[in-house]
């Protein structure tokens, strides 16, 4: 970023400008580098130069601010954007969702999903799972099993990270027997499962007791070049007699 901000000094001392699009790059720069006050800064400027931040400039910092847990001011900056005319896309949405969800708002992310729809905006699948692994870590299955039918019935393809969390949402409720339902029809409907996929089964069977599942699906995991991450790995090893 150093040399980023070098290379713009030299723009300015050429005559030319930086613009719209240079500036957004540099927010982009400093959000990944997690330093938000510079990427704020920036924007700030923005307005000063009469420079117009469009969605991706806001969308940038929101999701910047969500991901080092400034959420009140992320939805502050989420506010100001429409104040000033520029409508959220998809990407805004998702990104301070994905915030509000990481914090365990799930009321407020479920209204904001409602007023993205609301204003016409078409969630995606990847909004979907943002949402519905959250009610799932919060034991509310059946809030997530609806949002899996609604996604479906939108006409949007579940991919295998949507079969997953709901696969994964049962298990943590010991419901087995829909868990493996989930996974033979995520392979009817043509979303192969991977390995993350098989993990979870086989922890979902090991923490509830039935081994001789849990090794069938380790087999078939193995049999399909997956491997064993490391909390399956420490379960089976936990399952070892001491000693051994």
């Amino acid at each position: 970023m150093e040399d980023a901000e070098k290379l713009l000094d030299i723009m300015v001392q050429n005559g030319c400008e930086p613009n719209l699009v240079s500036l957004n790059t540099m927010i982009n720069g400093y959000v990944k580098l997690k330093n938000i006050d510079k990427a704020l800064t920036i924007l700030q400027n923005m307005f000063q130069k009469g420079i117009a931040p469009n969605a991706v400039t806001y969308t940038t910092c929101i999701d910047g601010l969500c991901k080092t847990d400034r959420l009140t001011l992320a939805r502050q900056l989420f506010t100001d954007m429409q104040a000033h005319g520029v409508t959220p896309d998809v990407f805004s949405y998702s990104s301070l969702l994905d915030g509000l969800c990481k914090c365990k708002w799930l009321d407020e992310a479920v209204a904001l999903l409602e007023d993205m729809e609301d204003k016409g905006i078409k969630p995606t699948t990847v909004t979907y799972n943002i949402l519905m692994d959250s009610l799932c870590e919060a034991g509310q299955l059946k809030g997530a099993a609806n949002f899996f039918s609604d996604l479906v019935s939108r006409g949007l393809q579940p991919n295998c990270r949507t079969y997953t969390i709901m696969i994964k949402g049962f298990c943590k409720e010991g419901l087995m027997s829909e868990a493996a339902q989930l996974l033979s029809k995520m392979e009817e409907d043509g979303s192969f499962p991977n390995g993350c996929t098989y993990n979870t089964i086989i922890r979902g069977y090991i923490h509830n007791n039935d081994l001789s599942n849990a090794l069938y699906y380790r087999d078939i995991m193995v049999s399909k070049g997956f491997e064993a991450d490391a909390d399956t790995f420490s379960l089976f090893v936990s399952l070892l007699p001491s000693g051994n």
